[in-house]
């Protein structure tokens, strides 16, 4: 799945059903770090993973990515 977020496209993956739960992955690491978590949780759990902002799929917004555009992106 994928969302804009100011001039960029932010990929994510959403599976499974239940409460949610959002799995952020490290610096210069993208979601698929999470696969073999995601599956197992998935049974009991809505699984949230996003790329953040200029890591896996997703894009960059162009400048130099803080805390706080993570953030903003996230509640997007």
């Amino acid at each position: 799945m994928t969302i804009q977020y100011k001039k960029a496209t932010l990929s994510f993956k959403v599976i499974g059903k239940g409460k949610s739960v959002i799995l952020l992955h490290g610096f210069l690491e993208n979601l698929s770090m999470w696969d073999d978590l995601v599956n197992s949780l998935s049974y009991s759990y809505q699984v949230i993973c996003p790329d953040l902002l200029g890591h896996g799929k997703s894009e960059s917004i162009g400048y130099i990515h803080t805390m706080e555009d993570m953030a903003d992106a996230l509640e997007t």
